[in-house]
């Protein structure tokens, strides 16, 4: 990785508009002595004591007060990104801490770039890259249980995985190549059969690291909740309840949803796509059909089905059709779970109503009109989700698109130091294999990475980060 240039970095890291406080960061070889230019006269730097905020008095270059703020100072290398950093808390508003901003690049700092601030931290070894890219998925986060894995990243749970991962690959390929060296006399110091054991213990632990991927889609744009039924049996009044306001049209005429309406909610700390899908039926006009066959396509990309009948209305075969799909999508294995809602419960209920006979599936008696039933519904999806993360053992809970493009690089070579061992070639046909899957996990933390990676990974992070 490049060094960062030598110079004094400056930004405001606080969000732009009236607040009652605003923060400016410096980072860098002069930040202490852009910050003394700015002092009063009567005011020395030697005054400030490290990591203790102090009250003072900023000025221009002219002498001119610009405002009373706090400041801290943090001597190398006991800083966020390991150089001198000065952190200034002014007054809020858009005018203060742009004037401050302004004369501090006139005392010799210039204006930072998206993420350049962690990208030092990265070069200086506070962090390494997965904690960096963390940092931004906190910004980000939507809900409580996506900021928890974003912390587990950002305390270094995936990151000593990988870096085990890595080392015991370090060893096995030293073992190898040692052995090349003395190939003369015959002799192997890496056994054969024992690497066989260990390369297949490094697969198993590289594809479940991959199958965080999609939990981390999960976790950053929330879990489709996919909503289906016949026309009719109240999908988009209980969308309009668990949404606590009406978003989707309701009319008793069938066919009033013609395409899906998608909204978000967080309920138990996680967040859910609601996705209201037209009514699943036979006949209809072309266009009911398009949306007929989005619902379905809904369903089959859904991570959880809520599946809606008419409990005050004799079941069909369209009720069964329904049923059929939903439990041959749940035999496909990547379903959370299915969800039966007998709804109308304010309504007699009908001796002929719908009674889904599958293993596991919950029916929850609901109306959508009264609310009756919709916290039982609420919690059984936050049970459904909940399940799932408890279940997880990977400790990491997901990987980003970058993170799962350098695992996947590795398990292909790793599949392929396998076959170059089960067709018992010689040591540096494998060594060259595992040499790559080392290099991968690298690139994965940030031990090897190019300027365009980096400029890619921060050009998405804030100004002041």
């Amino acid at each position: 990785m490049a060094a960062p240039e030598q110079d004094t970095i400056a930004a405001i890291a606080t969000a732009a508009g009236r607040g009652s406080l605003a923060g400016l960061r410096l980072s860098g070889p002069g930040a202490f002595a852009s910050l003394s230019r700015l002092l009063p006269k009567d005011r020395k730097l030697s005054s400030f004591l490290p990591r203790r905020s102090s009250l003072t008095w900023l000025c221009d270059l002219s002498g001119n007060r610009l405002d009373q703020v706090t400041v801290i100072c943090y001597p190398a290398p006991h800083s966020y990104t390991g150089e001198d950093v000065v952190e200034i808390f002014c007054h809020g508003g858009n005018l203060a801490p742009a004037l401050i901003l302004e004369q501090l690049c006139a005392a010799g700092c210039r204006l930072a770039e998206p993420g350049e601030f962690t990208r030092r931290a990265v070069f200086h070894h506070k962090l390494d890259l997965i904690q960096a890219e963390s940092i931004a998925e906190i910004v980000a986060a939507e809900s409580p249980a996506h900021l928890q894995h974003v912390l587990s990243h950002l305390e270094g749970a995936f990151s000593r995985q990988v870096r085990e991962l890595r080392q015991r690959l370090l060893h096995s390929c030293a073992l190898l190549e040692l052995g090349l060296d003395f190939s003369e006399e015959d002799v192997e110091f890496a056994d054969r059969a024992q690497l066989h054991s260990e390369l297949t213990q490094l697969e198993v632990m590289i594809t479940r690291l991959l199958a965080g991927f999609e939990r981390g889609q999960a976790l950053r744009e929330g879990w489709k909740l996919a909503i289906i039924g016949k026309p009719n049996v109240g999908k988009s009044s209980l969308m309009n309840a668990l949404l606590r306001h009406d978003r989707v049209i309701v009319s008793p005429i069938p066919g009033t949803t013609r395409d899906t309406v998608e909204e978000r909610i967080r309920l138990g700390g996680h967040l859910f796509r609601l996705i209201d899908t037209a009514g699943i039926r036979q006949h209809g006009d072309a266009l009911e059909q398009i949306g007929i066959a989005r619902s379905r396509r809904a369903a089959q990309e859904a991570d959880i089905i809520v599946f809606v009948t008419d409990g005050a209305a004799a079941a069909d075969h369209e009720d069964e059709d329904i049923a059929a799909a939903c439990r041959a999508r749940a035999a496909s294995g990547s379903l959370l779970g299915i969800l039966h809602i007998s709804n109308k419960a304010d309504l007699p209920a009908s001796p002929q109503a719908f009674q889904f006979e599958a293993g596991g599936v919950a029916t929850i008696r609901t109306s959508a009109t009264t609310g009756a039933g919709i916290e039982a519904l609420e919690n059984a999806l936050v049970g459904l989700v909940s399940a799932h993360a408890a279940a997880d053992k990977s400790g990491v809970g997901y990987v980003n698109l970058r993170q799962r493009l350098c695992l996947e690089k590795a398990r292909a070579a790793l599949h392929a130091a396998e076959k170059s061992l089960h067709d018992n070639l010689s040591a540096e046909f494998i060594a060259v294999d595992l040499r790559e899957v080392i290099y991968q996990l690298g690139a994965l933390i940030g031990e090897v990475t190019s300027e365009d990676i980096l400029g890619e990974i921060f050009a998405n992070f804030c100004i002041g980060k």
